[in-house]
């Protein structure tokens, strides 16, 4: 418990989705090591509900990064029109190997406030993140 005086900072939450069960855990790893807590799911109906859960246990997200395409079940344009519709501030980041799709071009129009383009490595995902979780100065 924090005396008076002192500033206390909790560990920023990431909720990360994708269908590849590899990628969920490495990708996981990566984001542990950045010093982020993190949940993952393997679909967008995962995704959804454990965004849901948490928002409503008091222990909201702060980012989620989804998966474009995913094999079985809902991806991240349909769970990101998901989150939004529950939480119209989510901060969704959208993910995908397929580079001329049109939600990693126009991702603005599909409700993300971030793209990361795979394959990506730590610090491209370390940036992305960064890109909207850290609050911009005005000069």
């Amino acid at each position: 418990m924090a005396g008076p005086g002192e500033i206390t900072m909790r560990r920023k939450r990431i909720l990360f989705m994708d269908d590849e069960e590899m990628l969920r855990s490495v990708v996981s790893r990566m984001l542990e090591i950045m010093g982020y807590d993190v949940v993952a799911a393997a679909d967008g109906e995962e995704a959804v509900r454990l965004y849901i859960e948490a928002a409503e246990s008091g222990s909201k997200f702060d980012a989620v990064i989804l998966d474009l395409s995913v094999q079985r079940g809902m991806g991240g344009r349909d769970a990101a029109a998901k989150l939004i519709e529950y939480d119209p501030d989510v901060i969704a980041l959208v993910s995908s190997g397929f580079v001329g799709d049109p939600v990693l071009q126009d991702y603005h129009e599909y409700g993300f406030r971030g793209v990361i383009p795979k394959p990506y490595t730590s610090d491209e995902l370390r940036e992305g993140l960064r890109r909207v979780l850290v609050p911009r100065v005005s000069s």
